[in-house]
């Protein structure tokens, strides 16, 4: 992990004069030099005579254009924390290739950016590996949350840009931590969470990375008429699936599909009547389940329809549970197929009363990554 020094204001007037043309800057810097000097006036006198009223706006126009350059330069653009758990087995030019990308947006993005990279095992003996992965979770968690709560104790006004990558039930277990720990530890600080952004990468071309998420209070707001009708174009609803369940099974599956897997809603509910684990090894069958499914499309790579399919799954999943009380009882397993954004607003949002099964669903035995 690397700690870069955020930059002060002088890298910051830098950056602006990086962005700025060179012709602007030299007429700013002379209007500014003949004002200092008391010319300009002289000089707008011998054009126009005595107008004292056209220099007197000039003046203030001057004064408020650099008074708006200094506050531009002196804005916070808050941290990018950039947080890569890669599996054993993932291929490592695209995992460090994802990492280079990221950190290298997050600096061009941010005052100042850090990045946490810890290796999650997928190999060994059930107890071992879920041990050891609890581990690296816990180690990554405990860096960011120690660069939160310093960013919260300087200046709890920045903002905060958390870019994940990593297998979805580490993601979805790194948002739940981030729900139950991190804002109980920074409770009383301005609740830096609801600050933070979550960028996804794009699979447009000539664009990196979007705001995908924000983590906020808002993500469980109740949908609107007009936005339920939107989320229902995202992603159908089927309260009811066909599956061959367990009566006596101890669980309710949630199957979220918000990515294109055309198979992944047929292999979890199949997994889910004959059981199998979820990521941290326990078995179970399931007795019924939601499904949530987006379909053959990946989501637009909007914030709105990111965070509307958030609240969407929030929102289904609770109308679910109230209106089948009998099941109030069991535990609840998540199957996933989403960006990893999601995942992670997601585990912010259950993590405190749902396990993630890990995909594809093997049953029988612990699964492997996404």
């Amino acid at each position: 992990m690397r700690l870069p020094r955020a930059r002060n204001g002088t890298g910051r007037a830098r950056e602006v004069l990086k962005g700025t043309s060179g012709w602007t800057v030299a007429a700013l810097a002379g209007v500014a030099a003949a004002v200092a000097a008391g010319t300009l006036p002289d000089v707008i006198k011998s054009w126009l005579g005595e107008q004292r009223p056209f220099l007197t706006v000039l003046c203030v126009v001057a004064a408020g254009v650099f008074a708006g350059i200094n506050l531009w330069q002196q804005r916070s653009r808050g941290v990018g924390i950039v947080v890569a758990l890669p599996r054993e087995e993932w291929r490592e030019p695209w995992n460090a290739q994802w990492t280079v990308a990221a950190a290298d947006h997050a600096r061009r993005g941010h005052d100042s950016c850090f990045t946490v990279r810890r290796a999650v095992p997928s190999s060994g003996s059930g107890a071992e590996r879920n041990a050891t992965r609890e581990d690296a979770l816990g180690v990554a968690y405990e860096l960011m949350s120690a660069r939160l709560t310093e960013l919260s104790a300087a200046d709890p006004s920045t903002p905060v840009s958390l870019y994940v990558n990593a297998a979805l039930p580490d993601a979805f277990e790194l948002g739940a931590k981030f729900k139950s720990h991190v804002q109980r530890e920074l409770r009383g600080m301005h609740d830096i969470p609801e600050r933070v952004t979550l960028p996804q990468r794009s699979e447009r071309p000539h664009t990196d990375f979007f705001p995908a998420v924000r983590i906020s209070g808002r993500l469980k707001d109740p949908l609107s008429t007009a936005e339920a009708v939107r989320a229902a174009k995202l992603a159908e609803v089927v309260e009811e699936p066909h599956f061959e369940s367990d009566p006596e099974g101890r669980a309710v599956a949630v199957v979220v599909h918000l990515s294109d897997n055309p198979l992944m809603v047929a292999q979890a509910l199949r997994a889910a009547g004959a059981g199998c684990a979820d990521a941290r090894g326990e078995w179970a069958r399931c007795r019924a389940a939601l499904v949530i499914d987006g379909g053959p499309a990946n989501l637009p790579e909007t914030t709105a329809d990111f965070e509307l399919v958030v609240r969407h799954v929030y929102a289904s999943w609770r109308a679910w549970n109230r209106a089948r009380p009998q099941y109030a009882d069991l535990t609840h397993r998540l199957f996933i197929a989403a960006p990893a954004s999601v995942a992670f607003a997601l585990g912010w949002l259950f993590g405190h009363t749902m396990r993630v099964v890990e995909h594809p669903h093997e049953t029988g035995e612990t699964c492997t990554s996404s």
